[in-house]
């Protein structure tokens, strides 16, 4: 049940990334292949998190601009994290707070990037009551 949930009990465990650099099509193609609808956006020079793309915003880029913008201009530059270890119920209302359908999960102990937790995610405990 969400009640006693913890974050760790509905996140995907691993996350999909591409550079900053990339075109909108790499990115797309990344989100189809792997069937996510999120993508990490990374710094070309060190790999670190400096966003996040969403399918639906990149189809509106890619609408907007087509196509011919880097991932990184379109990126939201404020990567939505939650630790492994919340409880499930502050992970949906951070969403919904903030209107978002993704956040990226670290580990409790490292603070490292470890998995994904999406709106779905959650309904699959609301659903079924179990991860």
């Amino acid at each position: 049940r969400i009640e006693h949930a913890r974050v760790d009990d509905a996140m995907r465990q691993g996350i999909f990334t591409c550079s900053a650099s990339a075109s909108l099509r790499e990115a797309a193609r990344t989100m189809s292949l792997h069937h996510v609808h999120t993508v990490v956006v990374t710094d070309p020079a060190d790999g670190s998190p400096t966003g996040i793309v969403s399918d639906s915003s990149l189809v509106r880029a890619m609408l907007d601009a087509g196509g011919s913008r880097s991932l990184g201009d379109v990126a939201d530059p404020t990567v939505p994290m939650i630790s492994s270890g919340e409880p499930l119920s502050a992970a949906a209302e951070l969403m919904r707070d903030r209107g978002i359908g993704h956040l990226v999960v670290r580990d409790a102990e490292s603070g490292r990037p470890t998995g994904m937790l999406s709106t779905l995610d959650i309904a699959g405990i609301l659903a079924w009551g179990e991860a």
